[in-house]
């Protein structure tokens, strides 16, 4: 079953696809949040209201994995699911989560527990679908969402 997000970016690239334009380009876009350019290359009021859906989406993303990441009994139930043992307070799982566990924000939000074994397996996965990159400015603005930033270029 695809996600909300995933249905969102599915629909983008088939309009993308029929208009001819660049989808990776467009998503490189909406990363670094540059609508104005978006708009420049193309002006359509579907594709708009897609990239506006995206964006809306990303940032329930963000709020459900903070308020995961705000709770103790949450986060060591995900730490169970990864393997890992539970924590007595929420920095110690924190720090655990940061260095023992390799996902994508959008992995963990769908249930797909998959984990990456090394940073180097995820840092690749994400080059290579840069739709699958979660804004710097949304995980800055939540602050427990530190633990999965990873440089990536």
């Amino acid at each position: 079953m695809t996600s909300q997000y995933e249905y969102l970016l599915n629909e983008l690239k088939t309009e993308l696809r029929v208009r001819r334009i660049g989808y990776k380009r467009i998503i490189r876009l909406i990363n670094r949040q540059e609508y104005d350019e978006i708009r420049a290359i193309v002006d359509d009021y579907v594709i708009n209201t897609l990239i506006d859906g995206i964006i809306a989406e990303r940032d329930a993303i963000g709020i459900t994995v903070a308020n995961t990441f705000n709770t103790l009994v949450l986060l060591n139930d995900l730490l169970l699911v990864f393997k890992e043992d539970p924590q007595p307070s929420l920095t110690k799982a924190r720090k655990l989560f940061r260095r023992k566990v390799f996902i994508n924000i959008y992995d963990l939000v769908a249930g797909r527990y998959e984990m990456r074994t090394t940073k180097r397996v995820l840092r690749d996965d994400i080059r290579r679908n840069p739709d699958r990159v979660f804004p710097l400015r949304n995980a800055k603005r939540h602050q427990v969402l530190k633990c999965f930033l990873l440089s990536i270029y």
